[in-house]
């Protein structure tokens, strides 16, 4: 009786060191919270759960000289995209499902799902303007 007493103890131990949520789907599921609310909100107070095949946020939302209200954001996921992160396939807010549209918007510019443009290279100033190449040592140049 003891040893069942102290394997189902081990077993629930270990069960809470497991995360339930996958951590990038709440990663990414957390970048979507501020889209929703006008600028200047202040989202705080994050709890979530799995729920609906993803991720279950509960959250208070600040609007400046407004009471915090609560809210919540379900988002729904499979695999993942072409840059290696979930694939956002659906958003379910207290409010109702986000239209097929306004997902693909938040998708492609505010989660940023789109490739980066190239970096410009770095130009050492001095070589643009020869004239001020004696005033500012080189980095190779310092002690």
């Amino acid at each position: 009786m003891i040893r069942r007493v102290l394997a189902a103890t081990v077993l629930i131990a270990a069960g809470g060191c497991t995360p339930v949520v996958d951590p990038a789907r709440l990663a990414l599921c957390r970048e979507v919270l501020p889209a929703l609310h006008e600028v200047g909100t202040v989202i705080s107070g994050n709890r979530d759960e799995p729920g609906d095949g993803g991720v279950k946020i509960t959250y208070l939302a600040e609007r400046p000289g407004r009471p915090r209200t609560v809210h919540s954001a379900t988002c729904r996921f499979n695999g993942e995209d072409a840059h290696g992160r979930p694939d956002l396939v659906g958003l379910v807010t207290e409010r109702g499902p986000i239209s097929a549209v306004r997902l693909l918007i938040l998708k492609r510019w505010w989660l940023g799902q789109v490739p980066a443009p190239a970096r410009a290279t770095t130009v050492d100033f001095r070589d643009a303007f020869p004239d001020l190449a004696g005033l500012a040592p080189r980095a190779g140049d310092l002690p």
